[in-house]
């Protein structure tokens, strides 16, 4: 998104973000499912009660321009039958913003969000598996931002 949507526009198109998301994000949780319900309170409870996201201002997060967000997607990884470990690049700060990453994972049915913890490529790499990493490396080729990735530590939620 943060590479094609139009942030000078005053609304961002909703027509990508999955409904229950743009319900959960937007006052109207009963129009979405359980999940999302209890994702709210867990999130609520994670922040000692952090206030909703609503989904334009969460869309509006990813603006380039936006210095706020102190971190980049990454990868996930499952980790057993229900666990998965959320890794976001923060370009080596140890402490970073991320509120509206942990309304994004309790929003998609997250039942507990521990870390953020600092670790470095490598633990990702060992988790990721030998194809993931030909993917990852072959995909930020060319790119000074993507090529300076390995050199960074990754956050594991």
């Amino acid at each position: 998104m943060g590479a094609t949507a139009d942030f000078e526009q005053e609304n961002l198109p909703v027509n990508d973000v999955p409904s229950w998301f743009a319900a959960f994000g937007s006052g109207h949780e009963e129009r979405g499912p359980q999940f999302t319900r209890a994702g709210r309170e867990g999130y609520v409870a994670h922040t000692r009660g952090g206030r909703q996201w609503e989904v334009q201002d969460w869309l509006y997060r990813f603006d380039p321009d936006e210095d706020s967000r102190g971190w980049e997607w990454w990868d996930a990884t499952a980790v057993g039958l229900s666990r998965v470990h959320i890794w976001v690049d923060s370009w080596g700060e140890s402490l970073f913003g991320c509120q509206e990453f942990l309304w994004a994972a309790y929003a998609a049915g997250a039942v507990r969000v521990d870390g953020p913890t600092c670790q470095k490529s490598a633990v990702w790499s060992a988790e990721a598996g030998p194809a993931r990493r030909v993917r990852a490396s072959a995909s930020s080729q060319g790119s000074e931002r993507g090529s300076s990735h390995s050199a960074r530590d990754r956050h594991a939620k």
